[in-house]
C-alpha cells in the first residue's frame, strides 16, 4: 500500500517498508551529524568563527534531519493506524454479515412456523366444523325419529 507524503516542493508516494528504510537511514544520518557536531565542539585549536559557522551548520542540519524523522515517523504511524482501521472494519463487516445471515435464517424459520401454526389452526377449525356437522346430522336424525314417533 502506498501513501502520499506531501512536502513543500514535491509529492512522494511511499510504502510502509520504504518509509521504515528511510527512517532508519535518517536515524543513521542523525548519528553522523551529531557526532560531527560533538567533534566540532571538542576542537580546541579551531578558529572561533569557523567553529561557530560549523556548529550552526550542523545544528541546522540536525534540525532538518529531526523534522524529517518526525515526518516519516508520523507517516509510519498513520500507515499502521490505517491498516488497523481497515482490519477492524473487515472484522466488523464480516460479523455484521454473519448476523444478517443468521437473522434472515431466523426470519424464514419464524415465517415457516407462522404458516404451520395458521395451517394447524385451520385444520383444527375444519375438524371442529366436521365434528359439529356430525353432531348436527345426529341431532337432525334424532329429531326426525322423534317426529315419526309423534306422528
Amino acid at each position: 500500500m502506498k501513501f502520499n507524503i506531501f512536502g513543500k516542493k514535491e509529492r512522494v508516494e511511499m510504502t510502509k517498508d520504504e518509509a521504515k528504510r528511510k527512517l532508519s537511514m535518517l536515524r543513521f544520518q542523525k548519528e553522523i551529524v551529531s557526532d560531527a557536531l560533538l567533534r566540532v565542539y571538542s576542537m580546541q585549536d579551531l578558529d572561533p568563527d569557523v567553529k561557530n559557522k560549523l556548529i550552526e551548520k550542523y545544528k541546522e542540519e540536525l534540525k532538518s534531519v529531526n523534522k524529517e524523522i518526525y515526518r516519516i515517523s508520523t507517516l509510519i504511524e498513520v500507515m499502521e493506524l490505517q491498516l488497523l482501521r481497515d482490519q477492524l472494519l473487515n472484522i466488523i463487516n464480516e460479523k455484521i454479515s454473519e448476523i444478517d445471515r443468521r437473522l434472515n435464517e431466523l426470519k424464514k424459520e419464524m415465517e415457516k412456523n407462522q404458516v404451520e401454526i395458521k395451517e394447524s389452526k385451520e385444520e383444527e377449525k375444519n375438524e371442529e366444523k366436521d365434528e359439529l356437522d356430525v353432531l348436527y346430522e345426529q341431532v337432525n336424525s334424532i329429531l326426525e325419529k322423534l317426529e315419526k314417533i309423534d306422528a
